[in-house]
């Protein structure tokens, strides 16, 4: 059976090896799709409609398509591993954390 987690990445990433490692922590299956971008695949036409700006990593879980590491980390946290990597406070219920970019979330 296909992972449902496919993860686009670069391997010269820090931003994609940090993804990753949390997926490996975490046990997860997922797809590598490699994104040459010595070759500008991250400007091909169908790569902005993941990520406008043309960046890695994006990850894609079912429906669900995050374009920020910072994003991708605190949802796999919260999807897959509540309270094991991040603290849990009742105050902060329904907080949702900014992140820099602004296309953290594409539909």
């Amino acid at each position: 059976m296909k992972p449902s987690i496919q993860l686009h990445r670069s391997a010269i990433s820090g931003h994609c090896h940090r993804v990753e490692l949390l997926l490996s922590l975490l046990g997860l299956p997922f797809e590598r799709i490699e994104v040459d971008l010595a070759q500008r695949q991250h400007k091909s036409p169908e790569f902005p409609a993941m990520n406008p700006l043309g960046q890695v990593p994006v990850l894609r879980d079912d429906e669900l398509t995050l374009s920020d590491s910072n994003a991708i980390l605190v949802y796999l946290e919260a999807r897959y591993a509540p309270g094991q990597w991040l603290p849990r406070v009742e105050a902060l219920s329904g907080f949702v954390p900014m992140v820099r970019s602004p296309v953290g979330l594409a539909a």
